[in-house]
């Protein structure tokens, strides 16, 4: 199979060029360390530059915003459970999903510990999740009203109680003077009216962030992500934490460095990078290219064979109808995966990666663990059938189109402890040491200050992108009428189902909304917006807010990527679709 198909590598990149093979990095790899690194290796053995991730699909915001206040798309802010503070929550459930921004192992142990240290959380959600039942405050907040509420609360610190010290040392002036201008207009009274909230809630809330100066986190999450201007939701966390002196300094939220991927100062800031021949209009982001591309690609001939890495593009990309066609019409369709999936079937090759507990792994989400520091698992139980750790099959691939990803090893003779040992080789930590600490890790101190000192362009913030006071500008609002917003589930990771076999697609309405729809609980119901439409199981639940109906993330066959559009309503700074907040309406089908 292998001759087979680097055979066929081979000939499409003499053919076509190098670009004619891309690489889909999905969620399936989102704890493979060394697979994710084989990825960036083998596509820089292949020289092509169409690499794909699920990163364009709910989380480029929180990418484009560092780099363009920070100069780096991989700085991220990360919260420190143990020292207390305010926590606000916008559009997130980290019980649930453990975390965005910051990945939390026993989220629930991590509130409380927040709240024994004498903490304070207020989560902003239209639904009362399993996260709001452990805040102090809950505000359901109308979805898409998240700027104009963070705007307000940032142009009310402007006006009295913004950290002085940290506008002045570690801020552009013309950028303090450009964002309290673009901020006028961005009344509490105008976020009492778009959030539909009592104005009494939101003067709490904004005393409540005064008082918290230098002790302030935020977590923002897919709920606003991937929304028509999460983008602007993302940046006016980065501001409330800047405008409070919490970012960077211990009680506040801080940075790390990290060990593998170890972050370099900018040597100016980075630039708009180019998108795709059939999309130029769409940036890559972080040098990826976007999501919403990859069908167009294909269509026009310039992606002629794709590798999927742990993840079902159908299950989450718009226009899924479309893009099966595109998929089958590749010259190879190179499918990685732990499990049989409709990607499996459309494959022209198949093969079966090492599932977790068959292989060893390093922590390499170093910069959203909330730990400094880095921990080694070994392989619980060897691999079954012909599974194969996902760096081994990739070094397979390039070897059988004549290329090395491992400098000259064999990679049959390689284990996965020397592989792993090999990303150390330029840590500032010892390989051998590691891997002889195994899951205990060995903890690196949490470092303060040291972005502002060494890292920031000038040591400056940049507080005011010219493209994101554009969009502020611009900004519409909250959409009227039923809109649809996305939930993360247990047991799942986006489109893999951990447990079960995630058929029934639910979709949660409120009591009122369920009314006047005519459907009822545990009814069939179809979901319609003027891309699509998909059949559900309606559930009715009084937690979440009226107005709203919410469904799945990922969901295969049933994904709220078959409401979406991947030509209209991308976001032409982030590449991403608009996903959650957009107006749909709901029809009954039936008992």
């Amino acid at each position: 199979m292998l001759g087979d198909l680097g055979g066929a590598l081979q000939s499409i990149r003499s053919e076509s060029g190098p670009d004619a093979v891309g690489l889909y990095l999905a969620t399936g790899l989102a704890y493979d360390s060394a697979g994710q690194v084989a990825c960036g290796m083998a596509m820089g053995a292949l020289g092509s530059s169409s690499f794909y991730t699920a990163a364009t699909v709910d989380n480029a915001p929180v990418l484009v915003v560092a780099e363009l206040v920070a100069g780096n798309a991989m700085l991220n802010p990360v919260w420190e459970p143990h020292r207390g503070g305010l926590l606000v929550v916008v559009g997130s459930n980290p019980v649930i999903s453990h975390g965005y921004g910051t990945t939390l192992a026993d989220p629930v142990r991590r509130l409380r510990e927040h709240r024994s240290a004498g903490g304070r959380i207020i989560v902003i959600d239209p639904r009362r999740t399993e996260t709001a039942a452990h805040a102090d405050v809950h505000l359901p907040g109308r979805p898409g009203s998240d700027v104009i509420l963070l705007a307000a609360l940032a142009r009310d610190l402007l006006d009295d109680g913004a950290d002085t010290t940290e506008l002045s040392s570690f801020c552009l002036e013309e950028d303090v003077l450009a964002l309290r201008r673009a901020l006028e207009p961005f009344t509490l009274e105008a976020a009492s009216i778009a959030a539909g909230l009592p104005l009494e809630q939101l003067a709490a809330l904004v005393e409540e962030v005064r008082g918290a100066r230098g002790r302030l986190a935020m977590f923002c999450g897919t709920g606003t992500t991937m929304a028509a201007d999460g983008v602007l939701v993302e940046w006016l966390r980065w501001v409330l934490l800047i405008l409070t002196g919490s970012l960077d300094v211990e009680g506040g939220m801080r940075f790390n460095r990290g060990v593998v991927n170890r972050l370099r100062p900018p040597r100016s800031m980075p630039t708009r990078q180019r998108g795709t021949a059939s999309r130029p209009e769409l940036p890559r982001i972080a040098g990826q290219v976007a999501a919403v591309a990859m069908v167009d690609e294909i269509e026009a001939g310039r992606l002629r064979s794709l590798i999927i890495a742990g993840g079902n593009p159908l299950a989450a990309f718009p226009d899924p109808d479309r893009l099966r066609d595109a998929l089958r019409s590749l010259d190879a369709l190179v499918v990685i995966d732990i499990v049989e999936n409709e990607m499996t079937a459309l494959a022209t090759h198949v093969l079966p990666a090492a599932a977790q507990l068959e292989r060893a792994d390093l922590t390499l989400a170093e910069q959203v663990s909330f730990r400094s520091g880095l921990q080694f698992t070994d392989a619980v139980v060897h691999p079954q059938a012909d599974a194969r750790p996902v760096w081994r099959i990739l070094a397979d691939i390039l070897a059988a189109t004549g290329l090395d990803l491992l400098g000259g090893a064999d990679p049959g003779a390689l284990t996965d402890q020397q592989f792993l040992a090999g990303l150390l080789s330029h840590a500032p930590l010892d390989a051998a040491e590691v891997l002889a600490a195994g899951p205990h890790g060995i903890d690196l101190p949490a470092e303060y200050g040291w972005v502002r000192e060494s890292f920031l362009l000038d040591g400056r913030w940049r507080l005011a992108p010219a493209a994101l006071l554009e969009r502020l500008g611009a900004h519409l609002g909250p959409q009227l009428g039923l809109v649809l917003v996305p939930r993360r589930e247990n047991a799942w990771s986006n489109s893999v189902v951990v447990a079960g076999d995630g058929a029934e697609a639910v979709a949660i309405m409120h009591p009122s909304d369920a009314a006047a729809a005519g459907v009822t609980h545990g009814g069939w119901a179809a979901i319609i917006s003027r891309h699509g439409s998909i059949v559900v199981t309606v559930a009715i639940d009084e937690t979440l807010r009226p107005g709203v109906v919410s469904v799945t993330h990922g969901h295969p066959g049933s994904s709220p990527g078959m409401l979406v559009s991947g030509v209209e309503d991308v976001d032409p700074l982030s590449a991403m679709p608009w996903a959650s907040g957009f107006p749909v309406s709901v029809r009954p089908l039936g008992a």
